[in-house]
C-alpha cells in the first residue's frame, strides 16, 4: 500500500540528533501545527528514552569495566607483594594461582612449568572455584614452522600473552573448546614466563566474561607476566649461587666448608667405640696422564664416576666430599688399627672394577692419607687438614696410604725449613714477578696484566707460588712479601706507561692475611698518593678471594670503597668456589668478578660448567661488574665465552706468564 503524505520528526538531545520519526498518511492532506507539535513532543519523549537507556548502558558497561580493573590491579599488587615476600619458586607459583581466582576473579588458574631441555610443558600448580575438565598431562612448545596446537604453547614460543575471546572460533588454538565452553568459560588468556629470552612455563587463566579483552586488562596481565618472569629468574640465579658456594659443578658432591659442617653434625651424634670413624683424603693416580692421552673430558668424566661409586659406598651424602682438583674426601667406619683397612676397603669397593668412559675401559687406583677420631682430632676440620697433610706425604714417598701420625714430626721440619729458606728469599731479593694478558674478548687487546710470583730458589730454580705460598701465609711472611709484589707491580706500570706503551691495568692478588692486616689498606693508599698520576686506561687491580671478606663483611666494605675511592679496582677472585652468594655481590663493593678456571675447564662440552659460567657472567651483568675467565686454553672456550658476552679471557690460550721484559715487546705490538 502506498502513501500519501509523510513527515519526519528528528530525535534530539542537546544537539545530538539519535534517529527519525517518520508518520505517514494515506491521502495528500496537510499537518496540522498541533499534530506537529504533539509529534515533536513525542519524538521528545523518545529521544529522552533512547539516551536514558543508552547512558544506562553505557554507565553499567563502564561499571563492569572498572570492576574488573579494580579486581586485576589487586590481583597485580598481591602478586608483586608475594614476589617480594616469597622466596620459594613453588610457593610462589601457588600463591599466583590462589591470587588470580580468589583477588582477580577469574574462574581458574594452572600453572604450567616447561621441562629443563625439552619442548614441551607440564601443569604444576592449579587453583579455581570450577575447575575445567579439561586437563591435558602436556603440552608441546612448536618452533613457529607447524601451528600451535594450544593457546598456552603459543605463549611459550612466542613470549607474548595470548588470548581467546570467543570460543566459538577455531582460532585461535585451545585444548578442550567444546567442554570449556560447556563450562560456562568464555575467554581464555596465556601468560608466559620467560628468563633470558627463554620460555620456562606460563599462566593459563579463564574467564566466564565473554567479549574482547579490555587493553587496559592486558597491559596490567603483561606486567604481572613481567613480575613472575623476574622473580624466577633471580630465585634460578640465587639458587645457582647457592649451588656453587657449597657443592662442586662437576661432580655434585659438597665442597670442604659444607663437608665439614656435615661431619660436625655426625661427631655431635657421639660415635660408639665400634663406629669411630676414619677420615680418609684420596687422590686419583695418574689423573694428569688421562688427562694429556685422552684429553681433560675424558679425566672430568672419570672424575664424575669415582664420585658416584664414593656417594654409593659411603651410604650417605654426609659422608663424602669434594675438596677439588681431583682430590675427594670420606668418612669410613673404623676398619681396625691397622691403617690398611681404609685403603683395603677403597680397593675392594670404589676401585675394583674398572671404569668405562667413552668406551674405554682403565683401571683406577688412588693414594690416600688418612686420620682417625678423637686420636687425631676433635673436629672435622682438623681431621681433614690432618689427612690432607698424610696425603701429601703419601704423594711424596710413593705409598699408597699414610696415616697422619706417622708424618707429623717431619712435616713440622719440613715447615721450618722451608720458612728459613723464604727468609732468606726476601734478604737475598730472590722473588721476582711474571705477568700473564687479560686480553678483551670482542677487540683481543690486552686490557691488564695479572702479576703472579715466582720464586728464584738458588737451589730449585724457579719456583712456581703454589709450593711457597703456603708458607709465606702462615708464617706471616706474605705480609713483607706482599707488599714487595705491589711495589714492583706499580713500578713496571710507571715504566710502561714512560715508555708511551698503550695503557693497561695491574691486577695483584692480596691474600686474606694480607687484607686483614690492620696497616694494609693505609700502606696502599699511601703507595698510590705517592706515585704518579695514572692516565685513563692505568691503575691497580686488588684481586681478593671471597673467603678473605667474610669475616667481618661491613668492615671489608668500608676498606674497599676506600680502595675504590682511590682509583684502585677491586676483582673478587676465584668466584664460585668458595661462599659465593647474592648477599655477598650486593654488600661488597667490587668491579669485577674472575671465572674460577674449574669453570672453564669444562666449557664448551660440559652442561654443568655450561650453566654456571653462563649464570656467573649473567649475575655480573645484573650487578653492573666485568666479568674475566681464568684458565682459557682453546679456541672454543675463548669463542663460547665471547658469545656469553664474557669481558676479558685469561688463559695459555693467549700467553703463558712471562717475565715483565717480556711484556714490553708484548705491549708494544699491541700497541
Amino acid at each position: 500500500m502506498g502513501y500519501a503524505g509523510a513527515l519526519a520528526v528528528p530525535l534530539r538531545t542537546d544537539d545530538h540528533c539519535l534517529g527519525v520519526l517518520e508518520v505517514y498518511a494515506e491521502q495528500a492532506v496537510g499537518f496540522e501545527a498541533s499534530e506537529v507539535a504533539l509529534l515533536n513532543e513525542l519524538a521528545a519523549d523518545l529521544a529522552f528514552g533512547v539516551a536514558t537507556l543508552r547512558t544506562r548502558g553505557e554507565y553499567q558497561r563502564q561499571q563492569s569495566n572498572i570492576a574488573l580493573l579494580t579486581r586485576v590491579l589487586k590481583m597485580q599488587s598481591a602478586i608483586n607483594a608475594a614476589v617480594l615476600r616469597i622466596r620459594d619458586r613453588n610457593l610462589l607459583l601457588q600463591e599466583a594461582c590462589r591470587v588470580a581466582t580468589d583477588v582477580g576473579g577469574y574462574n581458574s588458574a594452572v600453572v604450567w612449568m616447561v621441562e629443563p631441555g625439552a619442548r614441551f610443558a607440564r601443569p604444576g600448580f592449579r587453583a579455581g572455584r570450577r575447575m575445567p575438565k579439561v586437563a591435558p598431562d602436556m603440552l608441546v612448545i612448536g618452533d613457529g614452522r607447524e601451528r600451535d596446537t594450544s593457546l598456552t604453547g603459543r605463549a611459550m614460543r612466542t613470549g607474548e600473552v595470548s588470548v581467546c575471546c570467543d570460543l566459538t572460533r577455531s582460532e585461535p588454538p585451545l585444548v578442550g573448546r567444546e567442554l570449556l565452553y560447556a563450562d560456562g568459560v568464555r575467554s581464555v588468556m596465556a601468560l608466559p614466563f620467560m628468563v633470558d629470552g627463554v620460555p620456562i612455563g606460563a599462566l593459563t587463566l579463564t574467564s566466564t566474561e565473554p567479549g574482547l579483552i579490555p587493553d587496559d586488562e592486558l597491559l596490567l596481565l603483561q606486567d604481572i607476566a613481567a613480575s613472575l618472569s623476574f622473580a624466577v629468574r633471580s630465585q634460578q640465579h640465587a639458587d645457582a649461587a647457592e649451588f656453587l658456594a657449597h657443592y662442586d659443578p662437576l661432580t655434585g658432591l659438597a665442597k670442604r666448608s659444607l663437608f665439614c659442617r656435615r661431619f660436625d653434625g655426625l661427631l655431635r651424634a657421639r660415635f660408639v667405640p665400634a663406629q669411630t670413624p676414619t677420615v680418609a683424603v684420596l687422590d686419583i693416580d695418574r689423573l694428569n696422564n688421562f688427562n694429556d692421552s685422552f684429553g681433560r673430558h675424558f679425566g672430568d668424566l672419570l672424575l664424575q664416576k669415582v664420585a658416584e661409586r664414593l656417594r654409593h659406598h659411603a651410604g650417605s651424602d654426609e659422608r663424602v666430599g669434594d675438596l677439588g682438583g681431583g682430590t675427594f674426601v670420606l668418612v669410613a667406619p673404623a676398619v681396625g688399627v691397622a691403617d690398611p683397612g681404609v685403603a683395603a676397603l677403597l680397593d675392594q669397593t670404589v676401585f675394583a672394577q674398572p671404569f668405562t668412559i667413552d668406551g674405554r675401559s682403565v683401571r683406577v687406583s688412588c693414594r690416600s692419607g688418612v686420620a682417625h677420631y678423637p686420636v687425631d682430632g676433635q673436629d672435622a676440620g682438623t681431621l681433614v687438614q690432618k689427612a690432607e697433610a698424610a696425603l701429601k706425604r703419601a704423594k711424596e714417598t710413593g705409598e699408597q696410604y699414610l696415616h697422619y701420625k706417622l708424618e707429623m714430626r717431619s712435616e713440622i721440619a719440613e715447615r721450618l725449613e722451608l720458612e728459613h729458606k723464604l727468609r732468606e728469599a726476601i734478604d737475598e731479593q730472590q722473588f721476582e714477578l711474571f705477568y700473564q694478558p687479560q686480553v678483551n674478548v670482542v677487540s683481543g687487546r690486552i686490557e691488564s696484566l695479572e702479576a703472579l710470583l715466582r720464586w728464584n730458589d738458588p737451589e730449585r730454580g724457579l719456583v712456581l707460588p703454589g709450593d711457597f705460598l703456603p708458607a709465606l701465609e702462615t708464617s706471616g711472611l706474605i705480609i713483607p712479601v706482599g707488599k714487595w709484589v705491589m711495589q714492583r707491580a706499580m713500578e713496571d706500570c710507571d715504566r710502561w706507561r714512560r715508555l708511551g706503551l698503550r695503557p693497561v691495568r695491574v691486577a695483584v692478588n692480596v691474600s686474606a692475611v694480607q687484607f686483614r692486616g690492620h696497616a694494609f689498606i693505609d700502606f696502599m693508599l699511601d703507595l698510590v698518593k705517592k706515585g704518579p698520576r695514572d692516565p685513563p686506561g692505568h691503575g691497580i687491580d686488588l684481586e681478593i678471594t671471597e673467603t678473605a671478606l667474610l669475616q667481618d663483611i661491613d668492615a671489608a666494605g668500608h676498606q674497599l670503597r676506600e680502595l675504590r675511592a682511590a682509583g684502585i679496582r677491586v676483582a673478587l677472585d676465584d668466584f664460585g668456589t668458595g661462599y659465593s652468594s647474592l648477599g655477598l655481590l650486593s654488600k661488597l663493593p667490587v668491579d669485577l668478578l674472575k671465572i674460577d678456571r674449574s669453570f672453564i675447564k669444562g666449557l664448551p662440552g660440559d652442561h654443568t660448567c655450561m650453566t654456571l659460567t653462563r649464570t656467573i657472567i649473567g649475575l655480573a651483568s645484573a650487578f653492573g661488574l666485568l666479568t674475566v675467565a681464568e684458565g682459557v686454553e682453546t679456541a672454543e672456550q675463548f669463542k663460547l665465552l665471547r658469545l656469553l658476552n664474557c669481558d676479558q679471557s685469561q688463559g695459555y690460550f693467549h700467553c703463558r706468564p712471562i717475565p715483565a721484559g717480556e711484556i714490553d715487546q708484548l705491549l708494544s705490538q699491541d700497541r
